[in-house]
């Protein structure tokens, strides 16, 4: 049975490679008209200075403006303003935008504290106008614009509902009455179904298969034992995963990811992060923080590898094959901590350091213990091999011997590696396998340039102080 289905267009119109790149395209229209406005409000802002205007630099005045800009666009990414619910909705794509444009004037206004005068142009009256005016000038073409995209059917939202009949027919007709902004429709179906769906898209649209629409788990109590396998699936096949939550289940992720659609309370348990607009700009850091960190850290690596030399014969660098994103392998670099040597393997391939281990040597174990031994993976990161942080990269021995232990440790290989990570952080060295995935999979199903920006300043942490790191 694949039970009551409403709305014709939940049932036919099917999501392939063409409609996934107009939903970028309309959201890259957002993102340059939104800067667009903010500049012209730059502009006009400018004006207010009509008794100095022909004394300003316009070529400092023009460097000062793009630094606001990036300001708000990094803003506008971490309100979520670029979200199809928030461009079709025009209380939201009013909401977040204007909420971004005032968090970006404040950001920029605090930054003239440090930077006086004569290390800047644009003025602070400037900065107050513009913020004004740009949330203005937004705001009015947001309210616009999502009364027209809103029709486009690229941005309607789809939902397959699995789970108890009774619940997810429930929510059905909730989603179907919605009138909140934007159109959204739902269809219940069963686990079976949903997989048969899957099965028959791949083969029409291969090699361009895309995610299904987003999905909906609406279980009861007594059922929970099937959530592990509707999740799994879920994960890899829909776009986006949200859990229907029973009393216990609130008592159990309280507000983590907690939101409403339709007047139904929802908490996103899964997604599909390639889809994130914020990997594009998490690329654009790590390029950045990675140059930057090498001819920074350029003394040290000196100091450590004339250390490595001169204590204990072998190479200076240690190489070897590790998996990244989608499984594709590359050669990681990093400062030789052990004595050289054959490789130690058992059964399950290569063996981990123990907390004792006696290949660690000397000079190894100070820059295991300050993290100094993962500086040359700053080259993978400019590669395009890792990200500054992500779940570690494992070798595929790895990969091929947990599976049946950890069936969800392939969902690592959904984002590129890191130079740091969750299991970096907060546990050590010496982890239980089962300890770091779970570190990973938080990360992952979190991702976001807070959470980054949270593991990085830990990661400082540790290599100043070593705390965590044995």
């Amino acid at each position: 049975m694949t039970g009551l289905v409403l709305g014709e267009s939940a049932r036919s119109v099917d999501r392939t490679a063409w409609v996934f790149r107009e939903e970028r395209q309309i959201q890259l229209l957002y993102f340059l008209t939104d800067m667009l406005m903010y500049w012209l409000a730059l502009s006009l802002a400018t004006l207010t200075r009509w008794d100095t205007l022909a004394q300003i630099d316009f070529l400092a005045l023009h460097r000062d403006r793009l630094i606001c800009l990036i300001i708000l666009a990094a803003a506008m990414i971490m309100a979520g303003s670029y979200r199809t619910s928030c461009i079709t909705d025009r209380f939201d794509a009013v909401y977040y935008a204007v909420l971004a444009a005032a968090i970006a004037g404040l950001v920029s206004f605090a930054l003239t504290s440090v930077l006086t005068a004569e290390y800047r142009t644009i003025s602070r009256r400037e900065l107050v106008v513009s913020a004004g005016l740009g949330a203005v000038l937004i705001a009015c073409w947001r309210y616009y614009a999502a009364s027209v995209v809103a029709r486009f059917q690229t941005m309607h939202r789809y939902f397959f509902i699995l789970g108890s009949p009774i619940n997810a027919e429930r929510i059905a007709k909730a989603i179907a009455n919605n009138r909140s902004g934007g159109r959204i429709e739902a269809q219940f179906v069963t686990l079976d179904a949903l997989k048969e769906k899957v099965r028959r898209r791949k083969e029409e649209s291969n090699p361009n298969f895309m995610p299904v629409e987003d999905a909906i788990i609406a279980l009861e109590e007594h059922s929970h034992g099937q959530l592990d396998e509707i999740i799994e699936f879920c994960r890899e096949h829909c776009r986006r995963t949200f859990l229907h939550p029973t009393l216990r289940d609130v008592m159990l992720f309280q507000r983590h990811h907690l939101q409403a659609i339709a007047g139904i309370p929802l908490i996103e348990v899964a997604s599909q992060q390639a889809a994130s607009p914020y990997l594009n700009l998490k690329r654009l850091i790590d390029l950045t923080a990675a140059a930057t960190g090498l001819l920074a850290a350029l003394p040290i690596c000196m100091v450590t590898a004339l250390a490595i030399k001169l204590t204990s014969p072998g190479p200076i660098l240690y190489v070897q094959e590790r998996l990244g994103r989608g499984g594709k392998p590359f050669r990681i670099y990093k400062f030789r901590s052990m004595t050289a040597g054959p490789e130690l393997r058992n059964d399950a391939g290569h063996v981990l350091a123990t907390e004792n281990d006696p290949r660690i040597t000397p000079v190894g174990r100070f820059i295991r213990k300050h993290r100094i031994d993962e500086i040359p993976q700053l080259f993978n990161v400019l590669r395009g091999d890792m990200s500054l942080i992500g779940p570690r990269p494992a070798w595929r021995e790895f990969y091929e011997t947990n599976r049946a232990a950890l069936p969800l440790i392939d969902q690592r290989l959904a984002v590129r590696p890191g130079l740091t990570c969750l299991s970096h952080v907060l546990g050590t060295y010496f982890s239980e396998a089962e300890d770091r995935l779970l570190y990973d999979l938080v990360y992952i199903n979190t991702l976001s340039l807070m959470t980054d920006l949270r593991i990085l300043i830990s990661t400082i942490r540790i290599v100043l102080s070593g705390k965590g790191a044995q």
